[in-house]
């Protein structure tokens, strides 16, 4: 699980994933860092 837990509104799951390598794979990362860059537009 990658996740954000600084926003003052709460804490944030960007992504869940089942890892079944050493290495996170680059969707995975990709679909997070999207998901962080749209939480971040917000203004509470």
């Amino acid at each position: 699980m990658i996740y954000l837990a600084i926003r003052p509104e709460g804490i944030f799951v960007l992504h869940c994933f089942q890892k079944k390598k050493p290495q996170t794979s680059r969707s995975d990362l990709e679909l997070a860092k999207k998901r962080f860059k749209a939480i971040e537009r917000v203004k509470p």
